[in-house]
């Protein structure tokens, strides 16, 4: 009996599919192409945006001037705006022992704000001194102002062994002898810093297109603004920043906080335009000893920041400092470190 075969597809049938299979084909190589166009594309972007950014090549050295400038001294008028009296004397400043042990998961960066432009050949002071710790685990951020007038000591450099008020360590020797005192001083990790200068801390609030203050009676008086809450510019934001005449340095910390806290929020619900016109105004201004490897690195988890609310403190802790007189004759704040690393500790890494 004769095998019963089953049909086969026609000629014109196999030749639809073989077409149809090469469209497919096409199709997906196209699509492969396309996105790694895309993804090339959106490589070149991200590094366009990097290298805006100016990158500390290495650490700044310490400056080679005479051991204590009688005249011509920058910091000759400073002594008045610290008041010891009242406050325990204090001789010497005694750094806590131990080894500084990072916490796995928690980015200490230093925040600092010059009033020198960077371009300038006089480094100038560090006004604005913050450190900036970013969790990583449940992504939770902290802020903690250093206070300019206290007392560090200087280890490194010409002026190796003296003390000087800490905002001065950055004319001395820039990012890097404040955060080698910071990290003896308070055995925290501390490896990275990012800078802008008062100008370009201007240019960054006007990029924002603002922030939103409640200005006191004095804050208003002093700014030429109605009470209450105000929407400010970058000219108005800097000068709220910098106010400490109508109270004192100890609270100028925190408007600075606010400030920085203004930012963070307004950021929270940018669109994609605003983000890229921010990082266009802003990278420029920036430096810092990041590697582009290591912001990249970041970048995944920055967003999980935006609109972060961010517990804030100020150092030294009330209670925990005396006075003492530092290079120039200078009066300023001498902390116990023991007891403000300990305290720093518990608010940085909730340590019992």
């Amino acid at each position: 009996m004769a095998s019963q075969n089953k049909p086969g597809p026609s000629r014109s049938r196999r030749r639809r599919r073989r077409k149809n299979g090469r469209r497919w084909t096409t199709a997906l190589l196209v699509f492969a192409v396309l996105l790694m166009g895309c993804a090339a594309g959106a490589a070149a972007l991200v590094y366009s945006k990097l290298n805006k950014i100016r990158y500390a090549p290495k650490p700044t050295p310490p400056v080679e001037t005479a051991e204590e400038p009688a005249e011509g001294d920058p910091f000759a008028d400073a002594e008045a705006l610290v008041d010891i009296s009242g406050l325990e004397p204090v001789e010497e400043l005694v750094m806590p022992e131990g080894e500084i042990e990072p916490e796995e998961g928690v980015l200490n960066v230093l925040l600092l704000g010059t009033d020198i432009p960077f371009d300038r050949s006089d480094p100038g002071r560090a006004d604005a001194i913050m450190i900036l710790s970013l969790d990583m685990r449940d992504h939770s951020a902290r802020l903690v102002s250093l206070e300019r007038g206290m007392g560090m000591p200087i280890l490194s450099g010409k002026y190796e062994g003296q003390r000087d008020w800490l905002t001065h360590l950055y004319h001395y020797g820039g990012a890097d002898m404040m955060m080698e005192s910071i990290r003896a001083c308070f055995k925290v990790d501390l490896e990275r810093y990012a800078q802008v200068d008062f100008a370009a801390f201007q240019g960054v609030i006007d990029a924002l297109g603002g922030v939103d203050m409640e200005l006191t009676d004095p804050e208003a008086w002093k700014l030429g603004l109605p009470v209450g809450w105000n929407h400010l510019d970058g000219a108005h934001a800097l000068a709220f920043a910098r106010l400490r005449s109508v109270d004192s340095d100890w609270v100028r910390v925190t408007r600075q906080r606010r400030v920085i806290q203004a930012c963070v929020d307004g950021l929270k619900d940018a669109d994609l335009m605003t983000i890229n016109r921010l990082a266009d105004a802003v990278l420029p201004m920036i430096t810092t000893n990041f590697t582009q490897k290591e912001i990249l690195s970041l970048l995944p988890n920055l967003p999980a920041f935006r609109g972060v609310q961010m517990e804030q403190m100020t150092l030294p802790a009330k209670g925990t400092y005396g006075g003492m007189t530092v290079m120039g004759g200078r009066g300023s704040f001498a902390p116990d470190f023991e007891k403000n690393a300990q305290i720093l500790h518990e608010f940085l890494y909730k340590e019992k």
